[in-house]
């Protein structure tokens, strides 16, 4: 697979600390990817994201972006071609109504405005908010405003998305939308996925799921491989999957299959088991 991303040995301390908040970190994310990095506060996460978008400079180490490793002269072409979808969207509403907020980031990058229109209207109708686009976003419930942020997002057309902690704020029910959203986009638009986030539930969508600790990658690997350490994912500041501790319990009275079952592979175990008592 080729790389869209490809981190090499960075290092990053912040003014004052007395520790590296990256420590000669290594990763390579594949094109069209679903990623989930994870890990407890203060494992390097957020500061991963910064370093990626440019937004601040690592000590040491390299990051390319789709073949071009990153410096003071390239940032902004490469910042270009990542969009991030931030924890709390009222963080990110600069317009008074909706497609002024969406048509924000084509204004920065100097779009005519008959394009903007084009690329606004079509980015609202992937989200299904086009009927919203003369509201006032503060006027939104959260699912509404974090698809308007999705949408400014999608404007710029990236090639890579980084949701950072982008679901948190959410009820189930639009923590789902949005998951199954970007889901679809994803196929759609070829898109990379990083989903930055403390919700080992929601990394069941991604592919690979990388494990961060004091600034450093303990574990790279397949969902089911990372959901298999069990209770060892709390020395990472994660959540055991509830499937995962049922199945656990189960197991004692059960002949379950070995190994990681989400809750829908849990139901059929249980179902195929009763059929033959």
């Amino acid at each position: 697979m080729n790389n869209i991303i490809s981190i090499k040995d960075i290092t990053y301390t912040y003014p004052d600390a007395v520790s590296h908040a990256i420590d000669n970190l290594s990763l390579d994310i594949n094109t069209n990817e679903w990623l989930s990095i994870v890990g407890k506060n203060g494992s390097g996460k957020s500061t991963l994201t910064k370093l990626i978008d440019g937004l601040i400079e690592a000590d040491s180490g390299t990051i390319e972006i789709d073949g071009q490793t990153i410096n003071e002269d390239n940032i902004w072409d490469a910042r270009k071609k990542i969009g991030i979808i931030f924890q709390n969207p009222d963080h990110q509403f600069v317009g008074a109504t909706v497609e002024d907020d969406v048509a924000f980031g084509l204004e920065n990058q100097g779009v005519p405005r008959p394009q903007m229109v084009e690329k606004v209207d079509a980015a609202l109708e992937m989200v299904d908010m086009q009927d919203y686009k003369t509201r006032d976003p503060q006027s939104l419930s959260g699912g509404q405003k974090q698809r308007v942020a999705i949408a400014g997002v999608l404007a710029t057309r990236p090639q890579i998305i980084i949701m950072d902690e982008s679901t948190s704020m959410l009820d189930p029910k639009g923590r789902k939308t949005v998951l199954d959203l970007i889901k679809r986009l994803r196929h759609d638009q070829n898109m990379t996925i990083i989903s930055i986030t403390h919700d080992i539930e929601e990394t069941q969508l991604s592919e690979r799921i990388v494990v961060l600790d004091n600034g450093r990658v303990v574990k790279d690997g397949l969902p089911e491989s990372i959901y298999n350490l069990g209770s060892e994912l709390t020395n990472f500041g994660l959540e055991e999957p509830f499937s995962s501790q049922l199945t656990q319990l189960l197991r004692n009275d059960l002949k379950l299959p070995e190994g990681f079952l989400n809750e829908e592979e849990l139901m059929d175990s249980i179902w195929k088991l009763s059929s033959k008592m």
